[in-house]
């Protein structure tokens, strides 16, 4: 009796032991709120086909946990019953904790016998969000009084959607969503009982029941070799038994999914986390980041979080058909397969932009094949001297917007000054031609016409143009030691040497302002961002379009610049010319052949182009622009099968057809007639003065007696340099009103 009240005493003493225990530490942190855990979720970009208009899935973006979240009424219910089948049968009797499971644990924990799981479905989850998993009494407590607690609090049905959402299925799939698709190819919705009894025999151990895993077991007695596909076929058909013997199925369904041959389509790939993005997925992810920064105010590394684990839907603005094209060309490095004397190889870098939308549709940051995520984009990072392709925003578009020159003004192609004893500046072709047009001066790349046109125009103007119209920031001052930059002058607005530079993704939707017959839209990569939720987290809408140009300014540029790429000799750009569309452009070359660019457009797309080295150094005087060349093969690809368009055209009402000296740019003279082209021009526009370059020489004695010869109508000398040659041209005698239009 004394040992029975001794034990009877140190049992009450330690039952108030434990229920103090149990009331002061387990209670207390007992109560899981499913709201206060944030499962990791795949985040996933979509693109629209341009064929349906619907969106298709481009990439899922996930850190550690590759999760996409799936609601219980779209899981087949064979997969709801197999997994509590095998996992726990007594699941819908049990209020969190099967007491039977666990005093058997117990017992084979004392006797040494194998132990065998005690946790319920509720138990398991629980140990997965919670993340808490070591071996010790006060965890295994623990674990059991939030199960008790929790299924106070959630059903049945809430607490199986988070255990198959959350439970770990090989091949980097968490969920049963990632590892439908992984393993078969197809939604879960979708799967036969076949397919969702193997599904839930993975996650008993992933390493043995993964069915694309490369476990092999030998038997060394009998040799036979015994696969990771073997194995999940021995538990698919465990648990196919278990689901028979607790009435889930028929003996006729049991029969059926025994006899269904498996097949692991290994269809989408869920490892994104380690495989390459594409340049454009890089440029989203890094646009998506910055946007989320600045509209909440978050750090970097939240951010990081919301993007990679938070489940959002990323709608790109990505034209599949325009990107396939860019990535045929770019990603066969044979296509630009020059290297350095210091052994660089040559690097190019395209964007693309819808001209209508605004939308950047395709892009490319570099040459060969992508080896790195979310490196270097070319594309969008590099910022490099434009050249001359800077003169149609820098000096032409603003002298014709403030009415100080049209295509047929003229400027005296001569040395702006005199450094050094030597012209400044020296043109591409190292000599000078006298008196030429603004649209011969495009056409050729004249750089003395772009500085003396910009210094009428003003660097602060053009400086503010740059700035204001087509949003390209450059550099207003900044101080390095004892020397000052500054964008702000004749060389780096004019002849494109930039302090910093701009990239394709600038150029392009800078120059789309043309087609665009003056407005100016902001580039974009994507759309909208939802959250988990469904609910809007950005909201990248089309801001209000912004008028940059008017239509007259853009008319004449679009003039000058298809002349670019379809004029005479001469043109700097008829290597980017191909047939079925109208196409403007133009090239761009800075000192030494450092960068090389063509930035141009058609009625649907503008494209610009850099070509270079990664550390500057000269190409070789040998290659030609291989900016225009690329800008050719990728845009006729582009274009391939799309109906002919002419660019946007002012109204005619407004416009006049005028016979006019292609030297001069004024009427002709009466001995202009081998000079002459027909331009249209605004009304306002119409030259009044007439040409007085071209003289009628005078009678020569003749050699025969002293007769002379008149000279024939229309004859005269030409001026150095030549007139506008290849031009159309009216017939060599003048028209009685040179103001008529031709046919």
């Amino acid at each position: 009796m004394t040992i029975v009240l001794i034990f009877v005493i140190t049992m009450a003493m330690l039952a108030c032991m434990a229920a103090a225990y149990i009331k002061n530490v387990i209670l207390p942190e007992a109560d899981l709120k499913l709201d206060e855990y944030n499962p990791n979720l795949t985040s996933t970009m979509y693109y629209k086909d341009p064929d349906t208009g619907d969106y298709v899935e481009m990439q899922d973006l996930y850190a550690e946990e590759n999760r996409v979240w799936v609601e219980i009424d779209e899981m087949p219910q064979d997969l709801l019953d197999a997994a509590v089948a095998i996992e726990d049968k007594r699941f819908y009797k049990h209020n969190g904790v099967d007491w039977i499971r666990t005093a058997k644990a117990v017992l084979c924990m004392f006797t040494g016998a194998d132990v065998q799981g005690g946790s319920t479905l509720t138990q398991q989850l629980i140990k997965n969000i919670t993340t808490e998993d070591d071996v010790t009494v006060k965890r295994k407590v623990m674990e059991i009084f939030r199960a008790l607690e929790f299924e106070k609090n959630y059903s049945k049905e809430d607490i199986l959607e988070w255990y198959l959402n959350y439970i770990y299925l090989g091949q980097r799939c968490n969920g049963v969503y990632t590892a439908s698709y992984k393993y078969f190819g197809k939604h879960v919705s979708e799967l036969s009982l076949a397919e969702c009894a193997s599904l839930i025999g993975i996650t008993n151990n992933p390493s043995k029941y993964d069915p694309l895993g490369h476990l092999e077991i030998v038997d060394k007695e009998t040799g036979e070799v015994t696969t990771s596909r073997d194995f999940n076929k021995q538990r698919q058909e465990l648990i196919l038994k278990s689901m028979l013997e607790q009435d889930y199925i028929t003996k006729e369904e049991y029969d059926a999914a025994m006899a269904e041959e498996l097949n692991f389509d290994n269809g989408k790939d869920t490892q994104a986390n380690s495989a390459i993005y594409t340049w454009y997925e890089d440029a989203v992810i890094d646009q998506v980041l910055e946007d989320l920064m600045e509209t909440y105010d978050w750090s970097e590394e939240y951010a990081k979080t919301k993007l990679f684990s938070g489940g959002l839907e990323i709608y790109t603005c990505m034209n599949p058909d325009v990107q396939a094209a860019v990535d045929e060309i770019y990603n066969n490095r044979e296509n630009l397969n020059f290297t350095s004397a210091s052994g660089q190889a040559i690097q190019s870098a395209i964007t693309i932009i819808d001209n209508e939308t605004g939308d950047v549709v395709a892009l490319a940051g570099g040459m060969g094949e992508k080896t790195t995520s979310r490196g270097w984009n070319r594309a969008i990072d590099s910022l490099r001297p434009p050249g001359s392709s800077i003169k149609p925003l820098s000096v032409y578009a603003p002298a014709i917007e403030l009415g100080y020159i049209t295509p047929s003004s003229t400027y005296e192609d001569s040395p702006y000054k005199t450094e050094n004893g030597k012209g400044w500046p020296v043109n591409a072709t190292g000599r000078y031609q006298g008196t030429v047009s603004i649209a011969k001066a495009v056409r050729e790349s004249i750089n003395t016409v772009a500085v003396k046109v910009l210094d009428d125009v003003g660097t602060q103007t053009s400086y503010e143009f740059m700035r204001d119209r087509f949003h390209i920031q450059l550099v207003e001052s900044r101080g390095v030691e004892d020397t000052n930059f500054t964008d702000i002058a004749l060389a780096p607005l004019a002849l494109g040497g930039l302090t910093d530079g701009v990239s394709t993704y600038q150029m392009a939707a800078a120059y789309s302002v043309f087609p665009r017959m003056g407005t100016y839209k902001e580039p974009r990569l994507y759309s909208v961002v939802l959250d988990s939720n469904d609910e809007i987290l950005l909201n990248n809408e089309q801001k209000e379009d912004k008028s940059a140009l008017s239509e007259r300014t853009c008319f004449y540029i679009n003039g000058m610049l298809q002349a670019v790429v379809t004029g005479p000799s001469g043109a700097t750009g008829t290597a980017a010319n191909f047939a079925g569309q109208d196409i403007a452009g133009k090239t761009g070359t800075t000192t030494s052949r450092k960068d090389l660019w063509f930035v141009g457009y058609t009625p649907y797309y503008t494209a610009a182009v850099w070509t270079g080295y990664d550390q500057q150094e000269r190409l070789a005087p040998g290659l030609r622009n291989p900016s225009t060349a690329l800008w050719k093969q990728v845009m006729e690809k582009v274009h391939a099968g799309l109906p002919y368009k002419e660019f946007a055209q002012p109204d005619t009402s407004q416009m006049k057809a005028v016979t006019v000296c292609a030297v001069s740019g004024k009427l002709p003279g009466p001995a202009c007639g081998g000079h002459l082209t027909t331009q249209y021009f605004f009304v306002d526009d119409v030259p009044t003065s007439t040409c007085t370059l071209h003289k009628i020489e005078a009678p020569k004695p003749s050699t025969g007696g002293g007769e002379t010869t008149k000279p024939s109508e229309g004859e005269a000398t030409e001026p150095e340099g030549g007139g506008e040659g290849g031009e159309t041209t009216a017939p060599e005698t003048p028209a009685t009103d040179p103001t008529t239009p031709t046919e």
